[in-house]
């Protein structure tokens, strides 16, 4: 068993329970991959609407940065609720409420485990500024610049008229 299959029989199972709610799941296709907002909010699963499928099918994504079961079913439990238009806490299909009761947990066993290892996304690190900053030795009124005008002459203190230098880097 893959993770697609693993994912899909877990949405299968979890089908009966939507469907006594009243929000029975519509056609979904359930992958692993990365959330379109991850890289700037850590977002682990995404729904895309069937308007937006060429053929009318919900598109739900896992982040392969999760990979312990519990986890992932929570993750995919929450976007089959989008996909469905179920509340999940007045449908009763909240993870703290159904966790309590021990029947996804259940359910999860018999998944067994998500065959998948969790992918670590490195850190880009944060590109400082390039420009510099020119202070007014009077009133500690400030520019920036690039280091490119600083060469060519400092600006000068619109209150003081004096020329501005450039404050020591921190």
């Amino acid at each position: 068993m893959n993770r697609e299959d693993w994912l899909t029989a877990a949405a299968q199972e979890a089908a009966p329970l939507f469907e006594a709610t009243g929000h029975p799941l519509p056609r979904v296709r359930i992958t692993c991959g990365f959330p379109s907002t991850f890289r700037r909010s850590g977002t682990l699963g995404e729904c895309w609407s069937d308007k937006a499928s060429a053929d009318g099918t919900f598109e739900i994504l896992i982040s392969p940065t999760v990979a312990d079961s519990t986890a992932v079913f929570v993750v995919l439990l929450a976007q089959l609720c989008m996909a469905s238009k179920a509340d999940p806490i007045a449908a009763g299909l909240d993870t703290a409420g159904a966790f309590s009761d021990g029947r996804w947990l259940d359910l999860i066993q018999e998944l067994g485990e998500y065959p998948h290892s969790a992918l670590t996304v490195g850190e880009r690190p944060v590109q400082s500024t390039r420009m510099l900053k020119a202070v007014c030795p009077s009133c500690k009124y400030h520019v920036r610049l690039t280091a490119k005008w600083a060469r060519v002459g400092m600006p000068i203190c619109p209150v003081h008229e004096v020329a501005m230098v450039l404050e020591a880097s921190v």
